[in-house]
């Protein structure tokens, strides 16, 4: 902590002054360049405030030319200055001013850019010295990490960079390029609809496992929480942590209730959209799981547009994060890895499970980029391998009937995938033990029911 000075002297008004704190009998130059906001601090090792003060005015003359010639003022370690980014960025999430790519800003600082470049020179980064940077990190986390990752780390070194520039602890010039070594892949983790469900005929056992009360009662709301992700395509995280009763509203579409989602926050800011029909059943959970709502009706917790966050735990706190206890739950049941991919899964891997069956179900790829608030680029990107599969009623000809693996088994399960989503609606149903009554799930499917049953009672008759 910086001791408060009890003696000042100007030397230039605005530019130059000395400072003598209590605790020392030498000054201390405090100068100021233009263009740049920050006092530089140096000391004179002199108690004689004559000779300070032409000490203090060579010192100010020497960085006036280092700074007018291009060279940086003052040399400082990277770690002081990442901080002062890493202050900044914290204070604006805390302010909920912040852009959604800060977290993971925040993230990259702490984890990574500190710990390696913390006891360089901000000034002395080279290229050198960013190639080794790849190499600490890739052993550090085992493997490349994807392209996109390493544009957050780039951005946020980037940020570090121009902090240090406007301060003059180095110039424009001195800035060393960034590069990305990361390949982005065409395919993520991902999970098949058995192996979901799967999942959720393990999750008793899983939230029954629970060493602490508070454990259980966690993992038994992550059992409601992965079938949402699974039913929304929300992004886990930002998008759901900060989603409340009051941000849900219900719209009469044909005689039929229809649920919106106005989304807070997210990688492309607030968004809405559409629910699918299984989170009626499980707002009904999350309702009979909260002690504060359970005696009213799901209906009167809507109207109501309560401020409270959905993903609460009974006594009306949140988890740290549902990232551990997923990948416990993950473990358990032995559905880790991906098979497909041979990738880790995580609760990312919801989101794709998502856009897959909707892919499947033949929504268009430009409404499915809105609803999932992501560009249709990145849609087609991670799922163009999905293309000759959902082709398939156009080309596949004669399937074999008793096929249980490989691409004749995916064209037949697609071509026999005609209800809407019913995939997720069965793992919904699964999760919470409730059951939509089918008039409610496919109107169109009821009225075909009903037709056949008229014409087989006249037949009969």
């Amino acid at each position: 902590m910086r001791v408060p000075a009890s003696e000042t002297v100007i030397v230039k008004p605005e530019l130059i002054r000395l400072v003598r704190r209590d605790d020392s009998k030498k000054w201390q130059a405090h100068y100021k360049l233009e263009n740049l906001k920050t006092w530089f601090r140096r000391s004179t090792d002199t108690a004689n405030v004559k000779e300070a003060a032409r000490i203090a005015e060579r010192m100010w003359m020497k960085a006036t030319f280092d700074l007018e010639e291009g060279r940086p003022v003052t040399s400082r370690k990277f770690k002081p200055v990442a901080e002062i980014v890493l202050h900044r960025l914290e204070a604006e999430i805390a302010a909920g001013t912040a852009k959604p790519s800060f977290r993971d800003y925040v993230s990259a600082i702490k984890l990574y850019l500190i710990p390696f470049y913390g006891l360089y020179n901000v000034d002395g980064v080279k290229p050198s010295v960013i190639s080794e940077f790849h190499v600490w990190r890739r052993d550090k986390v085992g493997r490349e990490l994807s392209g996109s990752a390493q544009n957050n780390h780039n951005a946020a070194l980037n940020l570090i960079f121009d902090e240090a520039i406007e301060r003059g602890y180095m110039t424009a010039y001195e800035r060393p390029l960034t590069k990305n070594t990361g390949v982005e892949s065409d395919r993520r983790a991902e999970f098949s609809h058995e192996e979901l469900e799967a999942m959720m005929k393990y999750a008793p056992k899983f939230i029954l496992d629970g060493r602490t009360a508070r454990t259980k009662i966690i993992r038994e709301l992550l059992a409601i929480y992965v079938p949402f992700m699974a039913a929304t395509g929300m992004r886990p995280g930002t998008e759901a942590e900060y989603l409340e009763w009051r941000h849900i509203d219900v719209e009469v579409r044909d005689g039929q209730p229809i649920l919106h989602f106005r989304l807070q926050r997210g990688k492309r800011g607030a968004r809405n959209f559409v629910a699918h029909n299984s989170c009626w059943l499980l707002l009904e959970r999350l309702r009979q799981l909260s002690p504060d709502l359970s005696s009213m009706t799901l209906e009167e917790v809507l109207k109501k547009k309560i401020p409270k966050l959905l993903f609460r735990l009974s006594d009306g706190s949140v988890p740290d994060n549902w990232n551990k206890p997923f990948r416990q739950w993950l473990e358990d049941s032995e559905l880790l890895n991906c098979p497909v991919t041979g990738k880790e899964r995580s609760l990312y891997s919801l989101r794709h499970y998502y856009a897959t069956q909707r892919l499947l179900e033949g929504i268009p790829i430009h409404d499915l980029a809105e609803q999932m608030g992501t560009s249709v680029l990145m849609i087609t990107k991670h799922y163009s391998h999905l293309t000759p599969l959902m082709k398939a009623k156009q080309f596949a000809g004669v399937i074999d009937p008793n096929a249980t693996s490989g691409e004749a088994a995916q064209i037949r399960a697609i071509m026999t995938a005609q209800m809407a989503n019913n995939n997720i609606m069965n793992l919904v149903q699964m999760s919470t033990g409730l059951v939509m009554p089918l008039i409610a799930q496919n109107p169109e499917l009821t009225d075909d029911f009903e037709n056949r049953l008229k014409a087989q009672r006249k037949k009969s008759t």
